[in-house]
């Protein structure tokens, strides 16, 4: 019998995402502003699959390092794809995690 207990990984804190983003000289006003956004504080909190990875980008990791739970096994990513309107975007996203798989 395995006694040994195992974790499942956890997304990062809101204020951790933030706090590297400074470090790396950027933020999340500055990502939305580069790709045509307002605002994108919502990533942080909800899922929003191209935001998450222009997040992912600015911080050299990728998106399912960032937030494991939206990218679990059967977890569908249809809604979050969905949420964006911005094609420019949407295509950067798509270049950026194919290059990453």
């Amino acid at each position: 019998m395995n006694t040994q207990t195992c974790e499942a990984p956890k997304d990062w804190h809101p204020a951790d995402v933030c706090a590297a983003l400074r470090k790396r000289g950027t933020s999340l006003r500055q990502i939305a502003k580069a790709n045509g956004y307002t605002h994108i504080q919502a990533v942080l909190t909800r899922p929003w699959w191209v935001v998450e990875h222009l997040v992912a980008e600015a911080l050299g990791v990728r998106a399912d390092q960032i937030w494991p739970t939206r990218y679990a096994d059967g977890v569908s990513r249809e809604h979050a794809k969905k949420l964006t309107r911005n094609r420019k975007a949407l295509k950067q996203a798509n270049r950026s995690e194919r290059a990453a798989a």
